[in-house]
């Protein structure tokens, strides 16, 4: 019994640490959707399960090792400029916590501040964490998967 009590605690605490790792963007993410509803303009949310996106992109989905097949699930906030930019700068602070992401690129490319944060997502996952932002417009985008740092960078500026 006291064997079962142990292995029932040791599978809880795996558990909530590999479905907490993105709890803070989600909190985020609905706080954007609830500033959707208030009407207020220029921020939208975007989710794309992995189903999704093959259904999308079917051609990609018939390769086997495509990203597209490891691609768990996509979300985004998108500000226009001119929009409320706190759930942003919000997102920046939960990004340099350290507890959380671990931070594994800052670029500024043509005028666009590009990062990429990475943290452990389930058994052989990851949830990567992209923050845009140029010219008083941004975008937050949390990818969950089994995906790489590779596959990410291929994303945000093609092979």
């Amino acid at each position: 019994m006291k064997r079962f009590v142990i292995f029932l605690g040791l599978l809880l605490l795996w558990g909530g640490a590999a479905m907490g790792q993105s709890k803070g963007f989600m909190e985020l993410y609905g706080k954007a959707g609830e500033a959707l509803e208030k009407g207020q303009e220029g921020i939208t949310t975007v989710e794309i399960s992995g189903k999704m996106l093959q259904e999308l992109v079917p051609s990609k989905a018939k390769e086997r090792f495509s990203i597209v097949n490891r691609i768990e699930i996509i979300r985004q906030i998108k500000f226009a400029q001119g929009a409320p930019i706190g759930i942003f700068e919000k997102m920046e602070q939960l990004a340099a916590d350290k507890s959380v992401y671990e931070q594994m690129s800052l670029m500024n490319v043509d005028g666009q501040r590009v990062a990429v944060y990475k943290a452990p997502y389930r058994k052989l996952q990851s949830e990567y964490l992209i923050l845009i932002s140029k010219d008083g417009a941004a975008l937050v985008c949390d990818i969950l998967g089994n995906v790489s740092m590779k596959d990410i960078l291929d994303l945000l500026y093609g092979k």
